[in-house]
C-alpha cells in the first residue's frame, strides 16, 4: 500500500522504516550472535535488571484487542492541518463515526476499521487518508510500547555484558554483531537511554514508571530518521489500565515534532486472552 508510506503523522518512508528496523535489531539481541560466556556477576546482573520489567507477553499473556477512541474534533486543535485529511463535514460524517479496533500479539499489531476493507477505506474521501493517519499512529505507537513489553529492548540472557557503576546509575555495555552499544540505567535499572557508542543517530531516550508487575513504558523519544536537532523528535507517551491482571496502555499520545502533530487515542473494552 504505497499511498500508506507517503502521508504525514511520520515519515513512513523506506529510510523511517529501516530506522526502526536497525533500532530494533540493535536491542533486540539475538542469542546467536552471543556464544562467549558472560561473567557470573555481570549475567546475574543482567537476569536482575530483566526480572525487573513488566513483560506480560514473557508471563501468559497470548493478546489482547481494545476499541480505538479518537476525536478528529479535538485534534485538529492541537494539530497543523495539511488539507489532505478531509473537510470538516467529512471529518465529522464520515471518518468520526468509523469504529476501530486493536489487536496486539507477541508478534504483531493490528489496526482495523470495523466493517470496512482496505478496498472500501481507499474509496473513501480524499482516498481515506484520515483513516489511515489514525491506523498508523496507533500502530507504531504500539509497536513501541510492544517492544518494551515483551523485554526485547534488553539484551537477551547468556548475553556477554559488562556492567559498570555510574554517578548516574549503572552502564551497561555490550556488542551485537561488531559494534558497540551503551545502555543507561538509573539506580534501579531504569532504562534511561541506549545507542551505539559514538552514534546519536539511532540512539532513544526512555523512561519507566512503576508498575504492580515491574517497570511499564511511560515514554520513547526518538530522532526523526535518526535527526536528534532541535524540534525533530518523535515522542511517545503511555499511560495504563489494568484488565484481567494485566496492564494495558490506556491513553497513548504520540507527537511528531517537525510537523506540529499531537495524536491523542484511548483504548476501552479491552479481551485479554492469556494461557492458564
Amino acid at each position: 500500500m504505497a499511498l500508506i508510506l507517503s502521508f504525514g503523522l511520520i515519515p513512513f518512508t523506506g529510510d523511517y522504516v529501516m530506522q526502526i528496523h536497525r533500532v530494533l535489531i540493535m536491542f533486540c539481541s539475538c542469542a546467536m550472535l552471543c556464544h562467549a560466556q558472560a561473567t557470573k556477576t555481570d549475567q546475574v546482573l543482567l537476569n536482575d535488571v530483566r526480572e525487573k520489567y513488566d513483560a506480560p507477553f514473557n508471563r501468559n499473556l497470548q493478546s489482547f484487542d481494545c476499541a480505538v477512541d479518537f476525536s478528529w474534533k479535538d485534534h485538529f486543535k492541537e494539530t497543523v492541518r495539511v488539507g489532505d485529511e478531509g473537510t470538516d463535514e467529512e471529518l465529522e460524517k464520515i471518518f468520526q463515526p468509523i469504529r476501530n479496533r486493536v489487536t496486539v500479539t507477541r508478534q504483531s499489531v493490528i489496526v482495523s476499521a470495523v466493517g470496512l476493507t482496505e478496498g472500501e477505506i481507499d474509496k473513501l474521501p480524499h482516498g481515506g487518508m484520515a483513516e489511515w493517519l489514525l491506523e498508523h499512529a496507533v500502530q507504531k505507537s504500539l509497536q513501541n510500547w510492544l517492544a518494551a513489553s515483551t523485554n526485547a529492548i534488553l539484551p537477551v540472557p547468556d548475553t556477554p555484558v559488562s556492567f559498570k557503576r555510574s554517578k548516574s546509575g549503572y552502564n551497561l555495555d555490550y556488542k551485537i554483531q561488531n559494534s558497540d552499544v551503551e545502555m543507561v540505567l538509573d539506580p534501579d535499572m531504569r532504562l534511561q537511554r541506549a545507542g551505539l557508542k559514538g552514534d546519536k543517530s539511532d540512539h532513544f531516550e526512555i523512561s519507566f514508571a512503576p508498575g504492580p508487575q515491574g517497570f511499564l513504558l511511560k515514554s520513547w523519544t526518538m530522532g526523526e530518521d535518526g535527526n536528534w536537532d532541535l524540534f525533530h523528535r518523535l515522542i511517545f507517551t503511555y499511560t495504563y489500565q489494568t484488565v484481567d491482571g494485566v496492564e494495558l496502555p490506556e491513553h497513548v499520545a504520540v507527537i511528531r515534532e517537525s510537523h506540529h502533530e499531537v495524536w491523542h487515542y484511548s483504548l476501552s473494552g479491552c479481551n485479554v486472552k492469556t494461557t492458564k
